[in-house]
């Protein structure tokens, strides 16, 4: 016979346990594989050179005025491919908020807002100042 009488715990305890232990473990995992800034400027890198060559060096017709003006514009970026993770951490403004992080990044004609989370990056705005 035991003289102290067995705790019950409550259903609702036990949840709220369970619920702060998982809480806890998901704010870990984010605060961990919170992407720093070098991560960000390669991604914003690769984002940049293939919205380039897709959009802007591709040839609008197959005159030979537009097909070298392309083969310009592709000459270019990848000549000076050495040079945009430099442009892009100059131009980028992170605020970190421990569990995720927030990149603005104002490139002259346009600007981007990206969130990094789970050693991820989203692209959640995208605004092109200039219109022609």
């Amino acid at each position: 016979m035991n003289p102290f009488p067995r705790e019950q715990k409550s259903p609702l305890s036990i949840t709220l346990t369970i619920g702060g232990s998982l809480f806890l473990v998901f704010g870990l995992l984010l605060a961990f594989t919170n992407p720093n800034q070098k991560k960000y400027e390669l991604f914003a890198t690769e984002q940049l050179i293939t919205y380039a060559k897709e959009n802007i060096c591709n040839a609008t017709s197959n005159n030979l005025e537009q097909v070298i003006k392309s083969q310009v514009c592709n000459l270019m970026i990848d000549t000076g491919k050495s040079q945009v993770p430099t442009l892009i951490g100059k131009t980028t403004q992170r605020r970190n908020y421990l569990l995720l992080s927030i990149y603005e990044t104002n490139l002259y004609l346009y600007n981007f807002t990206t969130i990094g989370l789970l050693n991820q990056f989203y692209v959640i705005g995208f605004e092109k100042v200039y219109q022609e």
